[in-house]
């Protein structure tokens, strides 16, 4: 009768040891659990502090919260990303540089990493390399904002290719940026002068014709299609476009210039629709006595022969009596002799003429 107590007696034993290991494992998974919180707590504190040492531009006390943090929780992106930040904000690119390659060989489509990739390959003067960067990151994957931090970016690397006089890459970013930007004043504006660094003024003019049907008084606007349309040689319309400009905003000097060389251009351009023979022809003297004068100041002692035949040339038909009958005739002569001395003076002065020279500008139109 005894090896049925027996029996139910090990049961017994037997649960409530099973009960005992289960509550001692469950203290154990809700400690560690704790545990657990309590560190994710702790690093976030830490964190946090290097936030604040980093607005404070503390960044190398920065950098040693941030590392705390990650010592605790360890492979933490955000941590990643802010400590690469940190970083770089204190000149250590090379520490940076590691950082991110940690954190793209387990993501490379991470946009923000990307991002400060090319800021500290720049800051290196790795350019190449950084435009690749920068352009992972406009294609990259990012956590909130994903269309803004895009344009974001590609507006830094616009930035960075305007300073580069890069132009057919920043034509290339530039047309999708126009898609994507918002439709303020301040960005158009950015985007039409930007599209004139490019080498596209139509494109330009096209921008600054949209603001000015927003915000016809826009004096900024006036400005910078006047710009374009100077760029396109169209001096006349850049002429009444700086003209208008000035009547809203009379204290703006560059503009002055501006206006002042678009006037020049149009007394000394022989092309103008409606010019006379007379007319054509005394502009052609101008030029050859324009051409002649800067040839002369910037030549050293000893000319080529040839650039001193085409000197003489020049006094020659300064002095010459030509009748009205034959000065639609000289006149092609002079712009062709103007033309000749001009590309001489390229040749032997040192000095390059100034790129918004009315005298330089009207003879490059010539030889087109």
């Amino acid at each position: 009768m005894a090896k049925p107590f027996a029996g139910r007696s090990f049961l017994g034993t037997f649960a409530l040891v099973f009960l005992a290991i289960a509550a001692l494992f469950a203290a154990d998974m809700f400690l560690a659990k704790t545990e657990r919180a309590e560190s994710r707590v702790e690093a976030a504190r830490l964190f946090g502090q290097g936030r604040i040492l980093m607005q404070r531009g503390e960044h190398a006390e920065a950098i040693g919260r941030i590392k705390d943090a990650l010592a605790i929780g360890r492979g933490n992106r955000d941590y990643l990303r802010t400590l690469a930040q940190a970083q770089f904000a204190a000149g250590k690119t090379a520490d940076a540089e590691s950082t991110l390659t940690e954190l793209l060989q387990s993501d490379s489509t991470d946009g923000l990493a990307s991002l400060i990739t090319g800021r500290v390959l720049v800051k290196e003067g790795r350019f190449a390399e950084a435009v690749t960067y920068y352009r992972r990151a406009i294609y990259g994957r990012w956590n909130e904002d994903a269309a803004g931090n895009r344009l974001r970016a590609r507006f830094e690397l616009i930035d960075l290719l305007a300073q580069r006089n890069s132009k057919e890459e920043l034509l290339a970013e530039l047309l999708p940026a126009q898609d994507q930007s918002p439709r303020d004043l301040k960005t158009q504006s950015r985007l039409g002068r930007l599209f004139l660094l490019a080498g596209a003024p139509a494109r330009a003019a096209d921008v600054f014709r949209g603001i000015l049907h927003d915000a016809p008084a826009s004096a900024d606007a006036y400005a910078g299609l006047g710009g374009a349309e100077f760029e396109r040689g169209n001096y006349r319309a850049a002429q009444r476009d700086f003209q208008t400009m000035l009547r809203l905003a009379p204290g703006d000097q560059a503009a002055w210039r501006r206006l002042d060389i678009c006037n020049e251009l149009l007394m000394l351009d022989p092309t103008t629709r409606g010019l006379g023979p007379v007319e054509r022809f005394a502009r052609s003297l101008k030029l050859v006595e324009l051409t002649l004068g800067e040839t002369s100041q910037c030549i050293g002692q000893n000319p080529s022969a040839e650039l001193q035949g085409l000197l003489d040339e020049a006094a020659k038909a300064l002095k010459a009596h030509v009748s009205a009958a034959h000065q639609s005739e000289v006149s092609e002569a002079n712009l062709d002799l103007a033309e000749q001395l001009w590309q001489a003076r390229k040749k032997e002065c040192k000095s390059p003429p100034a790129a918004d020279s009315p005298l330089a500008l009207v003879l490059a139109r010539l030889a087109q």
